[in-house]
Parts: C-alpha cells; structure tokens; sequence
C-alpha cells in the first residue's frame, strides 16, 4: 500500500511538472494542435480583413476575433492577420489576454485594422482591505482574492470549506464531516493557545467571531456562499493591523453581492446531490469475530466461551455496524437573487434553502437564507443604504458528532441491530464484563435527539457623504442579533444489557446582541500627478453581549420532551451573562510616487472592557513599502516579459483579547446544597490579564509576465506572539472541580514564533477561440514553535481518562511546536527469549531489555528469574518500548515527543479547462508532513480486546513450540508462529500494557486529495432567445472525489478534538486525535444555473 502510494504520488507530481513546463511556455498557446486557423468558415453577407498589432506596432499573434452574440470567429495567424466572413452591421470583439478587449461595429467590407493596448485591469482591480478599497497595484501588504467564481466552484455548503486551498498562507481543516460542522483555520500558523485561533470574519464592515465551534455549529454556517461577491484574506500586520486587537488570526474580508445598475437580472441556481462514505474501515464478521472471542476467552476465562461460537465456520457475516450507521445522504441546494436598478437606485434580493442530510444517521442540517440590500443616490454627494440579512439554521447531531462511530466499530456482529420481534436488540447480558460500555449504535441514533438552532438577523444602515471629490464622510450603523437554542433528549431505555434507567432531558438558550457604529473620513489627492495620497480617520465602538440559560432534569417520561416533564428533585440549571466593549480610534496613511515607491502606515488604538483599569488600552501600529522596479525607466527593455515586478516590506503589530468577558475580577456564583443556597467565587481572577500580542515582518515579490499571463506572488514572514493568552488547568484542590467549582484563572504565560514561506501561481497556459486552459498553485509552509512558557513545569499536557488511568495524549512545550504528541517509542516486539532474556546456563535467566512499571498487583523481577515465572509478565509477543533513560524501567520518565499533527507544507492545484461551451475544474488539495493519532486503532487493533476487532487481529504473534512438546513453562521453547503481522500476543493480563499511548498510533497523515471535479456546459444563447433566458449552464460535480494516503483510518484531516465533542470551543492544545469523528462525505451533485 505505501508503494502504491508513493508511485501515485510521483505520477501527480510529474503532472504537475508538467503543468509548470506549459505555465511558462505562453508561446505555445499561439500554435500547436489547440491554435484555430486564422480564416472563419462561416458564410456571410461581407468580409472583414485586417491586421491586429500592439500598441509598440508588433503583430499579436492568437488574437480572438467573436462576432458578438454568435459562435462565429477567427484568430490572427503568425503575422496578426485575420479573416473573416460577416453580416453586415456585426459587432466584432477582439480579446488577448493581457490586453484591453476591444469592440467594433462593422456595416461594410475591407480593411480593419486594430491596435490593442496592455489591460492593467489584473493590477487596478479593486480588492477590500480593512475600511475601504485600494487597487492591487496599490497593496503593500499581503491579501489573497477569491472571486465568486471560484467559490461557486468549490461547492462548498459554508464559506470557510470554499477556502482550502485556494489561499497560501492559509490551513483549513474539517473538524467534523457531519452537515454544519466546525473547522479550523489557521492563517500563517498557530498563533495562540487559548480557545481559537479563528481569523475573525468581517461581513459589509460587520465582525463575526470565526470560533466555528460555537454552541450550535458552526458560526459560518448562516451564511449562504451565493450570496458573496468576493472574499480577501488578509495575513500581514501591514494589512490586518487596521483591526488591531481582535486581528491577530488574521482577518478575512467578505463582500455580499449588492444591486447594479441596469434592467433586472433574475438567477436561479438549483442542485441536487447524493453523499456517500469514501472509506470504510476493514472489521471481522462474525465467522472471524467467533474465532477470535473463543480464542481469547479459552484464554482468560473459558468458562465464558459461547455455545453459539462452537463451530464458527457455519456462522454467517453478522452484523456490519458500519453498513448500519452509514448511508446514501440527500443534498439539496436552492437559492433565488433578484439584482438591478438605476443611476439612484440599486437593489438586491436573494433568498436560499440548503438541505443536507449526513451520511452517519442521525445526523442533518438545514439553512434558510434571506437577504435585501437597496443603494439610493439621494443627491450627487449624498448616498444612503442600508442590507437585511435573516437566517435560519437547524442541525441534528443526534450520536453523529463523536460516539456512534466507535459503537459502531466496537459492537460485536452478533449482535442483531433487532430482534425477531423487530424491537431495538443489544448485546447479551453475558457480555456485560466487555461490553457494558456499548450498545446498539443505530438504536442510539434514533432514541437520541440533539439539535441546535440558530436564527440570526443582522442590518446595516450606512450613509456616505462626498462634499468634495477628494474627501469621503462614511458613517454605519450595525446591529446583529441572534438565538441559539440547543435541545437533548434521551429516553429511558432497555437494549439487551445496555440500559438508560431514565430519561435525561436538557435545554439551553443563549441570546446575543451585537452593535456597532463606526465613522471613517478618508481624503484622497494626487499632485502633480506624481504624488498620490490617502489619508483615512477613523473611530469605531462597539458592544457584545450575550445572555445563556441552561436547564437539565432526569426521571420524567418517554413520552414527553419538554423539560418540565422531568422530576424537578433532579434538576439542575446554570446561566450567565456576559458584555464586552470596544472603543477604537485608527488611521492610515498611503503614499505613491510616480506609481514607483509606496507607502503604507496605519495605527489602531483599541481600549475594552475585559481587562483591568491599566491593561484596557493597547495600540497597534503597521508600515509597508513597496518599490515597483517594473516601472523605473532601466526596466523598459524587459517589459515585455516582465510586466509588473515589485518588492514589498512590512513590520506590524496586532493584539488579542480573546478571554472571557470579566476574567480579571472576581465573580460570585449561587450554589445549592443540602445546607440551602450560598455564594461561591465562581472564578480565579487575574488583575494583571493583559493584551497578547503579536509582531510580525514581512517581505514578498509580485511577478507579472508576458502581458500578465503568468503572475507569481512570494512571500516571507517572521510572527513573533508574546504575553500568550491561556486558562489554565489547576489541580481540584483549588476549587475548580465539584459542585460550585471556579473556572481556572486567565493568565500570560509565555510566547510563540512562526516562520514560513508562501507562492501563488496563476497560468493562462492556453487561450485562443476555442479553448482555453487555467492553473492556480498555491504553496504554504510555516514551522511553530513555543519560545516561552511561564507554567510551573514549562510544558502543558492534554490527557485522556482510559480505564480509570489519566494518559497523556498531546505536549505542549518550550522549544516544540504547539499540540505534540506524546508517549513511549515502540522499537519493535519480542519474537524470541533471546530478544529479552540471556540465559545464564544455570536454569535461571536475566531480562536484558527494560520492563514496566506495572499496574497495582503486578509484579517484574529484573534478573536471576526462573524460566517460567515469565508468562504472566513481559513475554514472548510483546512490544519493546525504549528506555530512553537507561535505567532498566519503562516508566513516565521514558515518555517522549512522538510527531506533530502540524503540516510541513500545504498545497493545492487547479485547472480550468474551457472548450467552446464545455467547462472543467480538477481541484487537488494536498498536505504534507502533518501525522494524527490513530486513537480508534488502539482499541480496534488489540488482540486483548472482546468487542469487535480489525480484520488484521486474526493475524496477532501466536506463539509455537520450538520441539513441539507444548511445554509454555520454558520460554526458550517459544516462538512466533509464521503469518504474523507484528501485533502484539494476546494475554492474561497484558502485564506489558502493550495498548499504552506509543508511536505505534501515531501515523503519517499526509495526503494528496482530489478535492473537486466539476463538468458544466453552457447552452448556446440562441437556443435560449424564445425562453427569454439570458443564460443558463448546466453541470455535474463530485467532491472529495479520492484521497492518496497512507492513514488507515477513515480521514486524514483530523481537525480540533475538543471540537469534535463539544460545542465549547476549539482548541490547538488538543489536535489531529482521530477518536471516531464523523469523515467528510464523497458528493455527487447535479445542478443548473439560469439568468434571465
């Protein structure tokens, strides 16, 4: 399987060299087999010749010529001529990439000669930065562009699953494959330790929180993907330092589609899909599974062995629990606009509906979306507007976010999903001693009701004042409001030996109010036609708030859901309320001289009430040069080839302040007792809570050739994160576990670095009429690492509860980067006494290699043993951990860092194809370097294990008698018996704890995904004239279409644990842990686009 994988991965790579050779090969797309002949075969009432020319006087070669609204055209040949036969009054179109399109209404024959002129339309197009817009040509920072197009061809259901891979700089990783769950995204790394490291989101001005584990899904899910006209990513201080204290993620800009001028234009986008699992997991059926149950228990206990399981080649296959709880899934996607206006007024209406059924049952997600957005161009220097935006989302989780996959997988195939009276089954009460923990995975998903709603409605009211053309007075106004409302259920229930004694009933609703009013002031002058300057002022405040109750009671009725059906003797409840506010005052400063140096200074000072009088202000400046070599007089020569080429330096500083609300004083909780009610701290305050912070320089190239049909975009970074922000864990004896315990104190404890570098290529490899071929690359990599820590032990450790034992899972360190994993280092397994033991000739024999510190009752002699005193403890079949310190004991002091769930690099690839009317996408997303812990195959490959096991287990070390007499008292008779796969012996007791947290479950996670494939065809407009359409397109798309991979669990991208198990955060102390999380789905959609 590795060889497979590594010549797939060779193969893709020499396509991909291949698409470099053609990327900067633009000649080859004036000839070859792709190239048109110069001379139209249509027949026509006049003909046209000509020659078409730059605007220094050479021929163009490959020029296309369309006689607009039909299908007919030319090309020029290798001297810019063209000919073509037309109807009289035809309008021509000549189109080059990397010049100005050109238009001509032609109504007699002859001679038409064209000169083009270089289109500066890819530098002068207008991006969003933070409070306004600038032309590419004019960033000095670094900000990626995704257009609508490209988000449309994602298909994604949320707008951060449309950004993998289509932005260096940028890591988006699917925390959970059920519909409307979180992700996490990183942009330049890890940059803090607390609950987030979420960009934040900014929408027409609006701030979103981009915690996207929120306490009902994800906070993106409310927002419909249709609706978006363009989305910047901003990464550097230069360009994120405008936001000061909520930037230090990164900030991702998202302008909604707004009216145009013009008569109405009406879309109508529909698709409909199917959603399947990509990979299932190899398990035992029951023929495998009995075998496997009275091998262990002829072993352990054999008076547990079953009747049932007395000849197991007559069984059948059982019960496939995966082919139980996976299923085809429905998606369904609608979403109306209605765009247009006049030179006063525009207007924009779209409304959207997006079903989604999960393919782990139990699991579903609804969205509906309206939006209304009006512009009124009062008088020539007064404009108002004002956007409405409603949502609805609803998504059930029922099991399908954490535990019905490892029900699933553990559950034995004897067990029937009902019994012949078509109830609910679950395993036998003789199971109870291995079982009790499980029971009837597709039981639970049906009996167990989890949902989380979310409405939401946000409006924005702006008026914009330009008394002068180089003066603009901006004011808004923004109120978003939205409820969540989260509901649990799960009836008293009887499965087999599994039971629920009574119902568990529990509600939750938080309120959140949102506002804020900012005025900007922006001037804008040139001088002497040289100087351009911009200067923009800026004040902003605003207020969150938020208000939560929740409420929980058992032993009410099956019948009745509502919370009051429950026994108000077991009731419990719990709410908050929380504010926080923002006063801020910024500014920036561009600059530009004769198009050639730039200049951009901003400084942003933010005061907030979550920290205490003295630590509440914190100011953020930023500064940005950028030298344009393509426009000094020596560069003239090489314009030709390279069109645009410019250095950019930047230095800034962005704040965090991500903590709860009143973190620095003490709070008061109310807590019930059998002695009545009292107040309790309900908080370990920090008085001296202050800002985190993060530094950081940048230096980047942007690169345009041969007309901008290659552009190139580098860049450099150094970040530099100080005072990290972090709650950290204290032992229960402070008074933070119990009834009344106090949340862990906030605190600064140390700093962070990352390091990196990114590209971004995009090609025009082919263009001529009929054919025309596109490819974006992006390359990321960055390297983390923590500087400081100012913990008592400078390390923080995340732990699993496993059979009543805490075990460290991750390590985070001083030195290392963030979330390592860690445990003991597997260097093989006892195949042999001579692997262990040295026989001392004397009937006695020394353990030679290191042994462990056992449980409670157990027992290991170091030397002069008995030869059969062993079986009971390390033995043949077990693994070998190392004794990193050499003192002869496996123990703690031997645990080490096992690999990081960090990427080395990412990557992603895209080509768009067009021929005539047919459109193609191939999308491929890759990561490189990242490794997860397998934690499901701890429990799944464990020969000790009675649950349901992984088909492999049947090939555990099974051990042999060297002279056949069966004598295991004497292991110098032992071996393993042929056909082993390397897993361990099964035991009595597993002395060895062969099953510990090791490097045996931390596996290379990298993979190289073709993301997307999508085939569209647009029907030709004449077809359409009777219609009344303008335009319609129809296509086919299959996402998450393969994944090259050497993990054996079900997906390689393995996001925030915590996120997969609970809504209240996400958190990179706790990261690439595969504990069973629902895979992201293979989709198969059909759709079609119509404009009238």
């Amino acid at each position: 399987m590795k060889n497979n994988y590594f010549s797939r991965c060779v193969l893709l790579a020499g396509l991909c060299s291949v698409i470099m050779v053609f990327a900067v090969t633009p000649v080859y797309a004036t000839g070859g087999a792709f190239s048109p002949l110069p001379h139209a075969v249509s027949e026509g009432d006049i003909t046209v010749t000509g020659k078409v020319v730059d605007d220094a006087g050479e021929p163009l070669i490959g020029v296309s010529i369309q006689v607009k609204g039909t299908s007919k055209g030319a090309t020029t040949d290798v001297n810019g001529i063209y000919t073509l036969n037309i109807a009289s009054g035809s309008t021509l179109v000549f189109s080059y990439i990397g010049m100005k399109t050109i238009q001509r209404k032609v109504t007699k024959g002859g001679k038409l000669d064209i000169t083009m002129e270089n289109d500066e339309n890819m530098l002068d197009e207008v991006v969003a930065v933070g409070y306004g817009s600038m032309k590419r040509s004019d960033l000095t920072g670094s900000v990626v562009s995704i257009n609508a197009k490209s988000i449309e061809e994602s298909m994604a259901s949320t707008i951060d699953q449309a950004l993998q891979g289509r932005a260096a700089g940028l890591q988006m990783t699917q925390n959970s494959g059920v519909p409307g769950g979180g992700t996490s995204i990183q942009i330049r790394g890890v940059n803090s330790l607390n609950s987030t490291n979420e960009p934040i989101y900014v929408v027409d001005g609006v701030i979103i929180s981009g915690e996207t584990g929120s306490n009902t899904s994800n906070a993106m899910a409310g927002i419909n993907p249709a609706d978006i006209e363009s989305i910047e990513i901003l990464k550097d201080a230069s360009a994120t330092a405008i936001y000061g204290a909520q930037a230090a993620n990164g900030v991702i800009l998202i302008t909604m589609k707004a009216g145009v001028t013009g008569k109405p234009r009406i879309n109508f986008q529909a698709s409909v899909g199917n959603q399947e699992i990509p990979k299932t997991i190899d398990m035992m059926n029951l023929r495998d599974y009995a075998r496997h149950y009275n091998e262990l228990y002829t072993l352990i206990n054999a008076s547990r062995v079953k009747d049932a399981f007395s000849h197991p080649e007559t069984l059948g296959d059982g019960t496939n629990w995966q082919d139980e709880i996976f299923r085809n899934a429905l998606l369904q996607n609608y979403n109306l606009s209605i765009r247009g206006g006049t030179k006063t007024v525009s207007y924009n209406l779209s409304g959207g509906y997006l079903g989604q059924d999960g393919i782990c049952i139990g699991s579903d997600f609804e969205r509906y979306t309206f939006r209304m957005g009006t512009e009124i161009q009062v008088t020539p220097k007064v404009r108002f507007g004002g956007t409405v935006n409603v949502s609805y989302t609803k998504q059930g989780t029922g099991m399908a976010s954490w535990s019905i996959i490892p029900n699933a997988l553990y559950q034995a195939p004897d067990v029937p999903v009902r019994d012949k009276n078509g109830n609910f089954s679950g395993p036998e009460e003789d199971d109870q001693q291995n079982l009790s923990n499980y029971s009837n995975p597709v039981a639970l998903a049906a009996l167990t009701q989890r949902n989380n709603e979310k409405g939401g409605a946000r409006a924005n009211l702006f008026m914009k004042i330009n008394p002068w053309k180089w003066l603009t007075y901006r004011t808004d106004f923004t109120a978003d409001g939205n409820i969540d409302n989260y509901q649990y259920f799960l009836p008293q229930y009887e499965l087999g030996y599994s039971k629920n004694p009574y119902p568990t009933n529990e509600h939750s609703k938080n309120y959140g109010l949102y506002w804020g009013w900012k005025n900007v002031v922006t001037m804008e002058k040139t001088f002497k036609r040289k100087h351009k300057t911009s200067l923009m002022l800026g004040h902003e405040m605003t207020s969150r708030s938020s208000d939560y109750l929740q409420g929980k009671r058992t032993h009410g009725d099956n019948l009745l859901t509502d919370l009051d059906a429950g026994d108000a003797a077991y009731a419990t409840n719990s709410g908050r309320a929380s504010k926080t506010t923002y006063l801020s005052y910024f500014s920036r400063l561009f600059y530009s001289y004769d198009n050639r140096y730039q200049l951009t200074a901003t400084v942003r000072r933010d005061g907030t009430s979550r920290f205490a009088k003295g630590n509440q202000w914190g100011t953020f400046p930023s500064v940005a040069v950028a030298w344009r070599l393509s426009e000094e007089s020596f560069w003239r020569p090489l314009k030709d080839v390279v069109n645009n080429f410019k250095l950019r330096l930047s230095y800034g500083e962005v704040g965090n302040s991500n903590v709860s609300a009143f973190a620095y004083q003490r709070m008061g909780t109310y807590v019930q007792s059998i002695w009545g009610t009292s107040l309790q701290t309900a908080n370990i305050a920090n008085p001296d809570l202050t800002w985190e912070s993060t530094r950081s320089w940048n230096a980047g190239i942007d690169l345009n050739f041969f007309n901008n049909r290659v552009e190139f975009i580098l860049d450099a970074y150094i970040k530099k994160t100080r005072n990290l922000l972090l709650q950290q864990d204290y032992p229960g004896y402070m008074g933070t576990t119990g009834n009344g315990a106090a949340t862990a104190q906030w605190a600064n404890i140390g700093s962070m670095e990352n390091k990196g570098f990114e590209f971004t290529l995009n090609t025009v490899n082919i263009s001529n009429r009929d054919f025309q071929w596109r490819t974006n690359v992006t390359f990321s990599l960055n390297r983390n690492k923590v500087a400081s820590m100012n913990t008592e032990n400078a390390f923080i450790d995340k732990t699993y509860q496993n059979s009543g034992q805490t075990e460290v899972i991750t390590r985070t360190a001083v030195g290392k980067p963030v979330s390592q994993f860690y445990g003991y280092k597997a260097i093989g397994r006892i195949n042999s006494a001579a692997d262990y033991l040295i026989d001392n000739g004397d009937g006695t024999s020394t353990v030679k290699i290191a042994t462990p510190v056992l449980r409670v009752g157990e027992q290991v002699v170091n030397s002069g043993t008995d030869k059969g005193s062993l079986i009971k403890q390390i033995y043949i079949g077990d693994y070998i951990f190392e004794d990193l310190n050499n003192d002869g004991v496996i123990d703690e002091k031997d645990q080490t860092f096992l690999g990081s769930p960090l990427p080395k690099f990412t990557y992603g690839i895209n080509n768009t194809f067009n021929y005539k009317n047919f459109d193609l996408t191939i999308f491929l997303y890759g990561s490189y370097g990242n490794k997860a812990m397998n934690y499901l195959s701890r429990r799944i490959t464990n020969p000790n294990s009675s649950g349901n096991v992984h088909a492999s287990v049947a090939n555990h070390a099974r051990l042999g008698y060297l002279d056949g007499n069966s004598d295991n008292t004497d292991v110098w008779n032992m071996y393993i018996l042929p056909g082993s796969n390397g897993l361990c012996r099964m035991s009595v007791n597993d002395a060895n704890d062969n099953d510990r947290i090791s490097s045996r479950y931390v596996e290379d996670a990298s993979f190289l995904r073709i993301q997307n494939i999508a085939l569209g065809y647009t029907l030709p407009k004449n077809w359409l004239k009777k219609l009344k359409i303008e335009n319609a397109r129809i296509y086919a798309n299959i996402k998450n279409v393969y994944t090259f991979t050497g993990y054996d669990g079900y997906d390689p991208e393995i996001g925030s644990t915590q996120a997969q198990y609970s809504y209240s955060g996400q958190s990179m102390l706790m990261y690439g842990v595969d504990t069973g999380r629902c895979p992201s789905p293979r989709i198969y959609t059909f759709g079609i686009d119509l404009t009238f």
